[in-house]
């Protein structure tokens, strides 16, 4: 007991005076202070711990952006992982079918709205001369056929002969694709894989954006290998992968009406789509047509540089059309045609002020 506390209990103080001394007398004393202890062994082993963890989670979702590969930096530049809105048409997909004696593997896809290109690998059966292969003078080419949907499957073609394979689905792919190639890049003798480049464009109707989120099959016959003058198959049976690349491609797009012909244009990171539809236009054949709108194309960036079809595109070529036109009396055409042309390198749609056909501006936004 403190010295207050005795005087308190001896003297006669009022309570309501009493009550306001105690309070004067706690406001007095000092506050208690909360002692700092440094952390023992066992709390810092924990804060090492979950320090190591964040880590291991920012570095992990640094990992998370995948490499392009080699073969599409060397088609797209190496710099396209990079132009903005890159990543929307872009997709690491890995999609593995096993299909017998042979597995089909889509790696990585390109695409937007109308065109796709993908790597695939083919691994060849067991029993193939991997030397022969090897050492042949031109690697055989794949003959796909692009499908939209999952419209065959192994299951469908497990059972069948090369020969009924072929009769059933032989001309699967035709109103598909308006344009397609494949290029085989090269042989694995470890894997025992063929890696090819598909590219194709679509027909109208078809889109490959997340929005519809279509699934694409391909139908992959097998390889041929010339032998002693001989054309021998590397498998006896088709092989079929189906994969969903669902592209978000950002893109920028406008109108114009020019001479009685109506004109709309979309450009996204991968390519330009200009379509054409009139009822008074100039009596040529579809060819015809197709060529003047295609050597007048170009795009006008908002810098002020123009870029032609020609600066546009491989010097190789990279575009597709397609035309439909019905003759009038009076020597005039009336129809539409739809132009795609797919860059040399990909391209920031935010940088294109207009698409020009001849002296027709289309303006985007």
């Amino acid at each position: 007991m403190n010295r207050y506390q005795a005087m308190m209990e001896t003297l006669r103080v009022p309570a309501e005076q009493a009550e306001r001394l105690n309070m004067a007398v706690l406001a007095a004393e000092p506050k208690k202070r909360r002692v700092f202890r440094p952390w023992g062994i066992g709390k810092k082993a924990l804060l090492a711990a979950v320090l190591a963890a964040g880590l291991l989670v920012t570095a992990g979702a640094a990992l998370e952006t995948v490499a392009w590969d080699p073969v599409f930096l060397e088609r797209f530049g190496l710099a396209s992982p990079e132009v903005p809105g890159a990543e929307g048409v872009f997709r690491d997909m890995n999609a593995v079918s096993v299909c017998g004696d042979v597995t089909l593997t889509v790696r990585q896809a390109i695409g937007d709205r109308k065109n796709l290109y993908v790597l695939l690998d083919c691994q060849l059966p067991e029993d193939t001369d991997l030397e022969a292969v090897a050492a042949a003078e031109h690697l055989p080419p794949l003959r796909i056929a692009t499908l939209r949907g999952r419209e065959i499957a192994w299951e469908d073609i497990r059972d069948m002969s090369l020969e009924e394979q072929q009769e059933a689905y032989a001309h699967v792919q035709i109103g598909s694709v308006s344009g397609q190639s494949t290029q085989t890049l090269g042989f694995d003798p470890e894997t025992r894989s063929l890696t090819c480049m598909l590219s194709a464009s679509f027909q109208e109707g078809w889109d490959l954006r997340t929005l519809l989120n279509p699934t694409i099959t391909l139908l992959v016959w097998p390889p041929e290998l010339e032998l002693d003058g001989e054309d021998t198959l590397l498998a006896d049976h088709a092989a079929v992968v189906t994969f969903r690349p669902s592209f978000d491609a950002d893109t920028v797009a406008g109108k114009a009406t020019a001479d009685g012909a109506a004109y709309t244009a979309e450009v996204s990171p991968l390519s330009v789509q200009v379509r054409m539809k009139g009822e008074d236009l100039p009596n040529m054949s579809d060819q015809s047509v197709s060529r003047e709108v295609e050597s007048s194309l170009a795009l006008r960036l908002r810098d002020g540089t123009e870029l032609s079809w020609a600066d546009l595109q491989l010097s190789g070529g990279s575009s597709s059309s397609s035309a439909s036109f019905t003759h009038r009396d009076g020597g005039r055409l009336s129809g539409r045609i739809m132009l795609n042309v797919v860059f040399r390198e990909l391209m920031d749609p935010a940088e294109v002020e207009a698409v020009l056909v001849g002296d027709v501006e289309i303006p985007l936004s």
